[in-house]
């Protein structure tokens, strides 16, 4: 089912599954993707979870945020927690993937009372940082390059919302499936088109905001990164996939921040939810998530 939110004026659109009087679990997507990307392990968690998976802003059937306006992590844990103050829980636990992660750190920390639990799918908190801090100001240079480049040449969708990217839906699977963090299969990328295409006379174009595509002007560093994973103090599990970002051994010291935590290593790779594995994925959820399901104190 299909519902959307208001925050400050702008429509965050979700899809849900369940009985709303069930426990409350979030869904948080990663980069370019949508909510859509839980589409295979949704109906298969507990039917007394109530589960919603919104379209972070900018993404999918959301609204873009205006020219004056940024994508930072912070801005769309924002306005999660501004959903999650109309919506009323006592209690909710939150599925993140990728940059859905990153999002869900600040969330932990910001209302540890209210986050349960987590589970994070091949992602380990912010992604996209600074390793250095001396890297910083060269970022922000680099980025406010890119934007005025990628208006003035129109790449990366800024031209008129008139104008057609692709032809076809093939040619849009096409350049989804070769991303640059890693491939994903053409199955898993057809789930994600249903929010994330939009149809015009002539052809397709991407329904996100092109800023996103871009790097961040501003970006944390690795130990702000580690010192948001360090302020989580409720349960994490972590199910990272054996082909994913994380599989030559990166962001150890990540690993070691977290204060509760069990890591699952699965087959598959980024989007490994999307793919075989979705069914043992959602197995392992139920699992973990089964003392909160059972109390009723939401």
């Amino acid at each position: 089912m299909d519902i959307e939110y208001e925050v400050d004026g702008l429509v965050l659109r979700a899809k849900t599954w369940g009985d709303k009087k069930g426990y409350p679990v979030l869904g948080l997507h990663g980069w370019l993707d949508n909510a859509c990307t839980f589409d295979r392990i949704a109906p298969l968690l507990s039917p007394d979870i109530y589960f919603i998976a919104i379209d972070l802003a900018g993404h999918g059937l959301s609204d873009h945020r205006d020219a004056n306006s940024s994508y930072y992590l912070w801005d769309y844990a924002a306005d999660i927690l501004k959903v999650l103050d109309a919506l009323g829980y006592k209690k909710i636990s939150v599925i993140a993937h990728s940059m859905g992660t990153g999002i869900a750190c600040i969330l932990a920390s910001a209302i540890p009372n209210v986050v349960e639990k987590m589970v994070f799918i091949d992602g380990l908190g912010p992604p996209f940082v600074a390793q250095k801090e001396e890297e910083v100001v060269v970022n922000f240079y680099r980025a406010i390059r890119q934007l005025r480049m990628a208006k003035k040449t129109k790449f990366f969708g800024f031209s008129s919302p008139e104008t057609a990217q692709f032809s076809s839906v093939a040619a849009a699977i096409e350049e989804r499936v070769d991303n640059p963090i890693g491939k994903i299969s053409n199955n898993a990328v057809v789930n994600l088109l249903n929010r994330a295409l939009i149809k015009l006379p002539n052809g397709y174009r991407w329904s996100h905001d092109p800023r996103i595509v871009l790097p961040e002007r501003y970006r944390i560093t690795e130990s702000q990164a580690q010192a948001f994973i360090q302020a989580i103090t409720c349960q994490t599990q972590i199910i990272l996939g054996k082909q994913g970002l994380f599989s030559k051994g990166m962001f150890k010291a990540r690993l070691s921040k977290f204060q509760q935590s069990k890591i699952h290593w699965m087959e598959g790779g980024h989007h490994l939810h999307l793919e075989e594995p979705h069914d043992k994925i959602a197995l392992l959820i139920n699992e973990f998530l089964q003392k909160e399901i059972n109390n009723e104190n939401y």
